[in-house]
């Protein structure tokens, strides 16, 4: 069936997944009527819209409100972070209520399953582009990670999101690997910190979703790996799906109150359908669906 003889009014709840062009057009005209959960760009950065992280953000949900009466729409529209934005910014979230974030330099080394079909089916330029090679840039990413990570650790005033006005400079890769996303994160932050509480800040981190005993919530959100040559995006599928891994977390000299640290994060779970799925039953926890 194509989407324009999908009548929203028959249904109570609509996941996305279309490409931007789509999505711009007809997430709109569902949200018209009912929710829509998205993983797509097109509105993530409207003024109206969270970008909702449930066990970092819940908070920014108060601007749905608004966003209905701008809009005249008796749904809403909340999409979820870029794939890549999604460790980083649940990692930073402990971090920063602590220590005050201010600078933060990434390398991510991003699976092939985060490119779409073009890194998953086997004759396709692009994968074969990535066979025993590592592609050091793709397109837009690295503007969505300083966006993103900003709005969703940022806060609400006036019914207006607020920056967390942290420096961010990544650079993103694309490696050989089928899925789970690595990121080398380096960071500053004004107060100052310690290796060992930072581990403990990571470790112990819960959320509201935690509290609600949500079905697609992990128990632990943040998993601290001690070993040397952890994380590792094979063997990150040995933990729940929608955790993140971190490790080798390790003072930075070159930042003053510098921490740097490896984090790992499933792309195709928390960083797409389960964190929609995440999504949704938090949305229905508060009883916004």
């Amino acid at each position: 069936m194509d989407i324009e003889e999908v009548d929203p009014r028959d249904y109570d709840l609509a996941f996305s997944a279309l490409p931007y062009s789509i999505a711009k057009i007809q997430e709109a005209v569902f949200a018209r009527f009912i929710p829509v959960i998205s993983t797509a760009s097109a509105y993530r950065y409207e003024p109206d819209v969270p970008i909702l992280l449930p066990e970092v953000n819940p908070e920014h949900l108060s601007i749905l409100d608004a966003q209905r009466k701008n809009r005249g729409w008796e749904g809403f529209i909340v999409p979820g972070p870029n794939c890549t934005t999604v460790g980083l910014a649940a990692t930073l979230k402990p971090l920063n209520d602590t220590y005050d974030v201010k600078k933060v330099c990434m390398v991510s080394m991003q699976s092939l399953s985060g490119a779409g079909a073009k890194g998953l089916i086997a004759s396709s330029p692009y994968r074969r582009s990535v066979v025993k090679n590592v592609l050091p840039f793709i397109e837009g990413e690295e503007d969505k990670v300083a966006l993103e990570t900003n709005k969703i650790l940022g806060s609400i005033e006036k019914r207006r999101f607020v920056d967390a006005g942290i420096k961010v400079h990544s650079t993103c890769t694309r490696v050989f690997v089928e899925k789970v996303h690595t990121e080398a994160v380096h960071l500053a932050t004004e107060a100052p910190n310690s290796v060992d509480e930072a581990k403990d800040l990571l470790a112990s981190y819960r959320s509201e979703v935690q509290r609600l005993k949500l079905p697609s919530a992990a128990e632990q959100p943040i998993i601290v790996v001690e070993g040397e040559d952890m994380p590792q995006p094979l063997r990150h599928c040995d933990y729940p799906a929608m955790v993140t891994l971190v490790g080798r977390i390790r003072e930075n000299n070159v930042f003053r109150n510098g921490l740097s640290y490896i984090l790992t994060s499933n792309n195709l779970e928390k960083g797409a359908g389960g964190g929609a799925v995440l999504s949704a039953e938090y949305l229905h926890a508060i009883k916004y669906l």
